[in-house]
C-alpha cells in the first residue's frame, strides 16, 4: 500500500509520541534527553496551523503513522519570524523507504507557498548519512557546523546546520 501525506491530527500524537521516544532513548539524532509524555505532544501539537510558518506533516501507511515532517519556532527574537526550524523523525521500521523524503517534501512545499517564511533550517546530529542526503536531495545547503554542539551518551556531538532557501 502506498504511503500517505497529510496533516497532522491530534488522533497522530501517541505513535508520533513513541517515534520520537524511539530515538531519544536509542539514538543521537535528538538533543531531547528525557522520555516525552502524551501530554507534552498535546501542547506541542497546538502551534501547528494548516496555514503559516507552522506546519506538521505525517506520514500514514496502512492506516498507521508512521513519520512527521513539521516546521517549529527557529528562535525567540521576533527578527527570526521569517525563518523556521524543520524536524523530521520516521519509524525504524521504514527507514530507507522514501517516508522521509515524502513527508519533508511535502512540508517544504507548503512552506513555499507561505510568505510569512523565507528560510528553513534543519540540524544534523554526525555523523549521519541518512539525514545528510535526504536534506541535500531537498535542496538543503549545509551553512555551518556547530563543533561538539552537543552532549549526550556520554559523548560530545557536532552539529551541521542545512539551510533550504524557500524561493517562491
Amino acid at each position: 500500500m502506498d504511503t500517505l501525506i497529510r496533516r497532522g491530527r491530534e488522533s497522530d500524537l501517541p505513535a508520533l509520541r513513541d517515534i520520537l521516544n524511539h530515538y531519544i532513548l536509542h539514538t543521537v539524532v535528538t538533543f531531547e534527553m528525557v522520555e516525552l509524555s502524551l501530554e507534552n505532544r498535546k501542547t506541542w501539537f497546538t502551534q501547528f496551523r494548516e496555514k503559516g510558518r507552522y506546519q506538521l506533516m505525517v506520514a500514514e501507511k496502512s492506516g498507521a503513522t508512521i513519520g512527521y515532517a513539521a516546521s517549529l519556532r527557529f528562535h525567540q527574537r521576533p527578527a527570526y519570524g521569517p525563518s523556521v526550524m524543520t524536524s523530521i523523525y520516521i519509524h525504524p521500521e521504514y527507514l530507507g523507504q522514501g517516508v522521509g523524503e515524502q513527508v519533508y517534501s511535502s512540508l517544504l512545499d507548503n512552506l513555499k507557498n507561505e510568505q510569512e517564511v523565507h528560510r528553513a533550517y534543519g540540524l544534523v546530529v554526525l555523523p549521519n548519512q541518512g539525514s545528510v542526503r535526504l536534506h541535500e536531495k531537498l535542496g538543503f545547503q549545509a551553512v555551518g557546523l556547530l563543533h561538539e554542539g552537543g552532549y549526550k551518551f556520554g559523548k560530545y556531538h557536532d552539529v551541521r546546520i542545512y539551510e533550504h532557501r524557500l524561493e517562491k
